[in-house]
């Protein structure tokens, strides 16, 4: 556990919102409230009044709840090692249902293929078990637990076209489930179990920094985006020149063109729309 992780579990004891915290807090904080409370740092801890010595039960409870509420399985037919893994992990091995796909939790199903994935390529039924687990879950997905490499190997001794594969792909693509190649088993399951966690809790952790309120800024950037021919890049010279919506709407087709990447064409076509 890291410096900041100790110091925040630490300033939950001294400022005395334990109780708040309990109430509010993800699965993931409360595995790491009880490595805390297990640690050499916490019983050294003087600053503070030592919780009460139920409390660590009373957190082990709690994680024991939420992995039962979000109904994490993984089916008995997996792979041992995946097996293994994610039964370490709070899953339980249960026998899931087609539509449940081979790993599932309340919002999300995920869909294993390995040697299988070739034949689906002839079997309507594959793509019915997808349709399925749309209607099962919030969240679906589509894991190959081969490389792409040893896919297209298969395909040439099945004397397949490469270009049928590609366009299957390219159609799972379409219809919402890119297929994720992991060749290695266990960081297959490492994949899911973490994926499993991110949506459950809510708190998916993308490394985008979004604000929080947009700011009137956003929401002009945004509409000059609607523009024809205006993306992101056209929009920041746009901005320069036309401060406000008012001042772009104010502009004449002459000075839209002084614009570099705004032709005439699309200048008038900009004057059109902001005058209708």
């Amino acid at each position: 556990m890291g410096a900041s992780e100790i110091k925040r579990y630490e300033r939950l004891f001294e400022n005395g919102n334990l109780d708040e915290f309990l109430e509010i807090a993800t699965l993931g904080q409360l595995i790491g409230l009880l490595d805390f409370l297990r640690s050499d740092k916490m019983r050294l801890m003087e600053t503070s009044p030592f919780p009460s010595p139920d409390l660590e039960d009373q957190v082990g409870v709690m994680i024991l709840n939420h992995l039962l509420s979000q109904g994490r399985k993984v089916d008995h037919r997996e792979h041992r090692d995946m097996i293994a893994y994610l039964g370490q992990a709070g899953f339980t091995i249960a026998h899931l249902k087609t539509g449940e796909g081979d790993v599932k939790s309340e919002k999300v199903s995920i869909e294993r293929k390995e040697d299988d994935f070739m034949t689906s390529l002839f079997d309507d039924r594959r793509l019915k078990q997808l349709g399925a687990m749309r209607e099962e879950a919030d969240h679906s997905f589509l894991i190959i637990t081969k490389s792409y490499n040893e896919v297209k190997q298969d395909v040439m001794e099945r004397d397949i076209g490469e270009n049928i594969l590609v366009g299957y792909i390219a159609s799972l693509c379409a219809i919402g489930y890119p297929p994720l190649f992991i060749s290695n088993k266990y960081d297959a399951a490492r994949i899911m179990k973490r994926l499993v966690s991110k949506l459950e809790a809510d708190t998916h952790g993308l490394y985008v920094r979004r604000p929080k309120k947009a700011r009137p800024s956003d929401y002009r950037n945004a509409i000059f985006e609607t523009l024809p021919g205006v993306g992101p890049k056209l929009r920041r010279k746009i901005a320069e020149r036309f401060l406000t919506i008012q001042d772009l709407a104010g502009a004449t087709v002459e000075e839209l063109q002084e614009i570099d990447g705004v032709g005439n064409k699309t200048a008038e076509r900009i004057y059109d729309i902001l005058h209708t």
